[in-house]
C-alpha cells in the first residue's frame, strides 16, 4: 500500500494557496476537480451520504406547542406542521425534500430552503435550491439571497425566508466551506485508486499464465505460432469454454497475481476509511468489517445517531424554529425513537417496565404504549390509567407502598 500511495504523492505536498501548483492539487487535478458530482462517484461517499440523508428522511418533524407549564403538545394542525411532515411543496414528497436537504449539507456544506409565503406570512411552501444556483450578499447588516428556481426564474429574498442550514463547521460569514473541499485530498486518493484499478484490469497488466516446454523452441517464430494458436482456441469469448491441449510436452502453469498484489486493496480500503471518519459514518455501515449482527451493532448504531446525525438534525431544528416559527409557541423536532429502537425482546421490556412491570407504577398506559406501536386504542377505560403501587405486591411488605390518595 505504502508503494501505491507514494506513487499518488510522488510531488511534494503543499497547500491549495502554494503558487507552485498553479491552481493544481498534488494529485495533477484541477484545483476544483474535487467537487460533489465527481465525490459522490466514490463509492464511499456515495454510501455514506445516502445513509445520513435516508436516516434524516426518516425520522418524523413533529410541531409541538410548548404549554405555559414546560409541556409540550404535539400540533399536527399547524400549517407548517403540515409542511415539514407531510407535504413540503405541490412536486415533492416529504423524504425527497428532506434527502435532498441533507445531500446538500453533506456535500455543499449548506443547504438552501426557500420559504414561499402567503401574504398574511405564514408559511406557503418549502423549496429546495441547489447551492450552485444560490449567491449569497451581506448587504445593511443582512444577508441577501439571490436564487435561480425551478423554472429559470431569479429572485431576491430576504434573510428571513431562507433556512440556510449549515451542514459544516467552518462558517466565513456568508457560506459553509463544503467538507468535500476541505477534505478533498482524502476523497481524490479514494477516487484516483479506484481508477488506477480499474485501468490495470483493463490493460490486463500481466498474463494469466505461461507455458513451460522441457526442451527449447527452435525459434521465436515458434513461440509467436504457440501464442496465436493459444489465442485462437482460447481467447475471447471462448476463454472459459474448456481446459487448454497443449502437444510437444508442454505444461501451462498460472500466475497467480490479484488486487492485494498490486497493492490496490489495502489502498482502497484506507480510503474508504478516510471518508468514513469525514462523515462520522461506522465502519460497519460502510461493509468494511466481517462482523456478524450481533452484540455491539446496536451501541454502534445508537452512536451513529448521536453523535452523526443529531449535529444535522439540531441544525435543521434551529433554523426552521427560528424562520418559520419566530416568536410563536411552536418548533419542531425530529423524533429519533424510530432509529433508536432495540431488537424486539428489549423494546417490549422496556415498554412492560413503562407500565409498571409487575409492581408499579408506571408512567405510561397501554393506549399510549398502543399509540407508540401504531396499535388501535384499546377501549376498556384501565387502558388509559396508570398502573400504580399496591400493598400486596409492593417491597417490604406494602409497608412502604403510597396509593393514589397518599400521593
Amino acid at each position: 500500500m505504502f508503494d501505491f500511495l507514494a506513487k499518488l504523492f510522488r510531488r511534494p505536498r503543499a497547500s491549495w494557496g502554494d503558487p507552485a501548483f498553479a491552481g493544481e492539487n498534488p494529485f495533477g487535478w484541477p484545483r476544483d476537480a474535487v467537487s460533489s458530482e465527481t465525490a459522490m462517484r466514490h463509492a464511499a461517499v456515495y454510501r455514506a451520504v445516502s445513509l445520513i440523508a435516508g436516516a434524516v428522511a426518516r425520522l418524523p418533524a413533529y410541531t409541538y406547542r410548548l404549554q405555559k407549564d414546560g409541556d409540550r403538545e404535539r400540533n399536527e394542525t399547524h400549517p407548517t406542521a403540515y409542511l415539514l411532515l407531510k407535504r413540503p411543496n405541490p412536486r415533492m414528497s416529504r423524504t425527497i425534500f428532506w434527502r435532498q436537504v441533507a445531500t446538500e449539507m453533506l456535500l455543499e456544506g449548506q443547504a438552501i430552503v426557500w420559504i414561499q409565503r402567503r401574504q398574511s406570512g405564514a408559511p406557503m411552501a418549502l423549496w429546495p435550491i441547489p447551492w450552485r444556483r444560490t449567491t449569497v450578499q451581506l448587504s445593511g447588516g443582512r444577508l441577501v439571497y439571490r436564487l435561480t428556481l425551478d423554472g429559470g426564474a431569479s429572485i431576491a429574498a430576504d434573510q428571513d425566508d431562507v433556512l440556510h442550514i449549515p451542514g459544516s463547521n467552518d462558517w466565513d460569514e456568508t457560506e459553509c466551506k463544503t467538507p468535500i473541499r476541505s477534505y478533498a485530498d482524502a476523497v481524490a486518493v479514494g477516487i484516483e485508486a479506484n481508477g488506477y484499478a480499474r485501468r490495470y484490469f483493463e490493460n490486463n497488466a500481466t498474463p494469466d499464465g505461461y507455458i513451460k516446454y522441457p526442451s527449447k523452441l527452435r525459434d521465436a517464430k515458434q513461440a509467436d505460432e504457440i501464442r496465436a494458436y493459444w489465442r485462437q482456441k482460447f481467447g475471447g469469448e471462448r476463454r472459459f469454454a474448456g481446459p487448454a491441449v497443449l502437444t510437444e510436452g508442454g505444461e501451462f502453469h498460472n500466475i497467480a497475481i490479484n488486487a492485494k498484489d498490486a497493492q490496490l486493496l489495502e489502498a482502497r480500503r484506507f480510503s474508504v476509511e478516510d471518508i468514513g471518519r469525514i462523515f462520522g459514518v461506522p465502519r460497519f455501515l460502510l461493509a468494511l468489517d466481517e462482523t456478524s449482527w450481533g452484540s455491539g451493532i446496536e451501541q454502534l448504531g445508537i452512536l451513529f445517531v448521536r453523535y452523526t446525525l443529531a449535529p444535522h438534525l439540531t441544525a435543521i431544528e434551529d433554523e426552521c424554529n427560528a424562520k418559520l416559527f419566530g416568536t410563536d409557541a411552536h418548533f419542531v423536532d425530529f423524533d429519533e425513537r424510530e432509529l433508536m429502537r432495540g431488537d424486539t425482546k428489549s423494546m417490549f421490556e422496556s415498554y412492560r417496565m413503562a407500565m409498571g412491570g409487575n409492581n408499579g407504577p408506571g408512567f405510561l398506559t397501554q393506549n399510549e404504549v398502543r399509540r407508540d406501536l401504531n396499535l388501535p386504542r384499546d377501549a376498556a377505560k384501565s387502558s388509559d390509567e396508570l398502573l400504580t403501587w399496591s400493598r400486596a405486591s409492593a417491597p417490604n411488605g406494602g409497608k412502604d407502598a403510597k396509593t393514589p390518595g397518599d400521593a
